[in-house]
């Protein structure tokens, strides 16, 4: 069992908003690298009502000893509105998944969930360029990671959004900021799907349908899904079974560790002295 760390007057706390947050899975391996590098600073899950989120930011401006914030569904959204700056990603995606408190006080949101996903395919040996991605959901965390993948290479994303004014919106901004692109709303028949990315929340629910049929995704190099709980979606299990490989939630999770510590600047803290800035 990792050790609790010890809180003091001089603990910084990076709090990690969302509703619900039973499912998250960094505060494990995040405040173990905070334990193993020591460094005094906290990641703690909070349960925030969707329509509080604006004044928890603006809460969070007047904390100095908050460095920043990570932010989980269905938050990502609320928090880009409620930051006073974004990246160009986090602007792009219209959606916040890490806060950076600035010492005068001013809130920078950045999303980092596309390059995550793209990293943890690294990781399992799975490269993006020149390959066709079907991605499921067309949210934040989808949009981001669509874009991420269009930056990486790929030769063909399918984009699966319910909201079809959303879908059509994104595929527009595919086709024009990356030209030799072929974006689709749909699988075309033709076409085999070498890498399947569930960026949508199904799959946490035990009655929810599957992000995307199987049997259309048969030669698939990889299936992956961004849903952290279940641990193994009903959906990757399935994937599993067929014998194709699969991707966790939370190996997205864990990719996007160093990035998440090195934007709040704690990366650092040893060198700084414990400072923590």
């Amino acid at each position: 069992m990792q050790p609790v760390p010890e809180i003091t007057g001089k603990t910084i706390f990076i709090p990690l908003i969302g509703h619900p947050v039973e499912q998250v899975k960094s505060p494990g391996p995040v405040n173990a690298w905070f334990s193993d590098n020591d460094v005094g600073a906290v990641l703690i899950p909070v349960d925030i009502f969707p329509e509080k989120v604006a004044a928890f930011l603006d809460a969070i401006r007047g904390t100095p000893n908050c460095p920043g914030v990570s932010v989980t569904m269905p938050h990502k959204q609320a928090a880009c509105a409620g930051v006073d700056e974004l990246t160009e990603r986090a602007r792009r995606a219209g959606a916040v998944n890490i806060i950076r408190r600035r010492p005068d006080g001013t809130l920078l949101g950045d999303m980092v969930d596309g390059d995550a996903m793209v990293a943890a395919l690294a990781k399992n040996g799975v490269t993006v360029r020149g390959k066709t991605a079907l991605v499921v959901g067309a949210g934040g965390a989808g949009t981001a990671i669509i874009y991420a993948l269009a930056e990486a290479g790929a030769a063909t994303i399918v984009v699966i959004e319910r909201d079809g004014a959303r879908a059509d919106r994104l595929i527009g901004q595919l086709r024009r900021d990356y030209p030799r692109l072929q974006a689709h709303d749909v699988l075309p028949d033709d076409v085999t799907v070498d890498i399947a990315i569930n960026a949508s929340p199904a799959g946490m629910n035990a009655a929810d349908s599957d992000p995307f049929p199987l049997d259309r995704l048969a030669g698939a190099e990889i299936i992956a899904d961004a849903v952290t709980k279940p641990a193994v979606t009903p959906w990757l299990e399935e994937a599993r079974r067929r014998g194709i490989a699969i991707q966790t939630g939370a190996e997205m999770t864990l990719a996007q560790l160093p990035t998440q510590i090195a934007f709040w600047g704690l990366d650092k803290e040893n060198e700084d002295g414990g400072s923590g800035r």
